[in-house]
């Protein structure tokens, strides 16, 4: 028998790391940030990752909300499993890249598996079945609401434009219940 023992994030990134009217990489040198990376971090892969993706974490992701994600990683403690469509055109280990700009890359260990015929609250059904060691788990987006409401209303957190104070709490709230 497997011991249920993680505590899991299930996270979108627009609409709750970052802000839809958020454009800040619009208005600065990407190829010059791509250079600074791969310096700062010592890796080469930055130089190629798409320099629209890396604007938008470096300069795009609201500060806040990225604050009280790494908050909630540590106090519970949980793990951040994506489920973001940028699953969709980033592998992992890019995806950890990014989120390394933000010091959340030892958090973020999984991403749910695309499912054409499922929506994305069919996805994670799917990715609860096959890891039975998820104990506790709770679902941060700003989208798919009637899925998630009716599907898991006792672990969906609506984020709405952005994951606020009030997101933490309900969240925190869901992770730690006895």
């Amino acid at each position: 028998m497997i011991k249920k023992t993680r505590q899991v994030i299930f996270l979108d990134i627009d609409g709750v790391l970052q802000r839809d009217n958020h454009r800040e990489r619009f208005n600065n040198d990407l190829f010059k940030l791509r250079e600074e990376l791969a310096a700062k971090y010592k890796n080469d892969d930055y130089l190629k990752w798409d320099r629209w993706d890396l604007g938008a974490v470096y300069y795009d992701w609201d500060e806040k909300a990225v604050e009280r994600l790494r908050k909630l990683c540590i106090d519970v403690p949980a793990e951040i499993v994506l489920s973001s469509d940028w699953r969709r055109y980033s592998p992992l280990p890019r995806l950890k890249d990014y989120f390394r700009i933000h010091d959340l890359d030892r958090y973020l260990t999984d991403v749910i598996p695309i499912i054409d015929s499922k929506r994305r609250c069919g996805e994670i059904e799917e990715y609860l079945k096959t890891h039975p060691d998820i104990e506790k788990f709770v679902i941060l987006d700003d989208y798919h609401v009637e899925d998630f409401e009716e599907h898991y209303p006792e672990q969906f957190v609506y984020c709405d434009y952005v994951f606020t104070e009030e997101c933490y709490n309900k969240a925190l709230g869901i992770l730690t219940k006895k």
